[in-house]
């Protein structure tokens, strides 16, 4: 358990501490300690492209197969939430604990295939695992909807949108930031004044939000 805490933390430090030294409008590689870090924009690319380039992501972060399995996405189990084919999800997780599963939902173009916006809903727990995971997935969202973003435009997102702020009332977590075209929503879930997930939301300008 305090192998797997330390490695998250390790992987989050490199995601969010790292900067890009060269970037283009399709690929950010960035070399540190542990290898090359890939990121590849999926927001407004193909459904395929978008699996693709996040799974090239984890890849890059992945030390061991448990990890890389838990965030990749499997092609083949991507799915369409209903016959009108314009939402895509996926589920990450321990599909027999319900508590721990992380969803991600990509709004499609139907004319073109392309991802316009992506939700991802993440549960929350006060288990430290649970919390790592969470961060790390909301860094490959904001990744795969901007390449060019450096770590304090990612650490300033996160912030921006209150994730790091501790606050007594959970409604007050919540947020909207737009940086180069994209915009990003945190929306609390509440039940019984309870936080029981958080929602991201990122789009293109000028798309349909939530």
């Amino acid at each position: 358990m305090k192998n797997k805490i330390t490695f998250l933390s390790l992987v989050l430090l490199i995601f969010i501490g790292c900067s890009s030294e060269e970037t283009s409008t399709e690929e950010n590689t960035v070399n540190n300690e542990q290898g090359e870090l890939i990121i590849s924009k999926g927001l407004g690319k193909t459904s395929e492209i978008f699996v693709s380039n996040w799974n090239k992501l984890v890849s890059s972060i992945a030390e061991d197969e448990q990890t890389k399995d838990f965030f990749s996405m499997n092609p083949d189990e991507v799915k369409w939430t209903s016959l009108d084919k314009d939402t895509l999800y996926y589920e990450f997780g321990n599909l027999e604990n319900p508590q721990n599963i992380f969803v991600i939902n990509l709004k499609v173009d139907k004319e073109n295939n392309s991802v316009t916006q992506i939700e991802f809903f993440a549960p929350t727990s006060k288990d430290e695992i649970n919390s790592q995971q969470s961060k790390l997935f909301f860094l490959i969202v904001i990744a795969l909807s901007d390449e060019t973003l450096e770590k304090e435009d990612r650490e300033n997102i996160l912030n921006n949108l209150g994730l790091y702020e501790e606050l007594s009332n959970p409604k007050q977590l919540a947020g909207s930031v737009t940086k180069n075209n994209v915009r990003y929503i945190l929306e609390p879930l509440i039940e019984n004044n309870l936080l029981f997930g958080l929602n991201l939301y990122t789009s293109l300008v000028g798309t349909t939000n939530t």
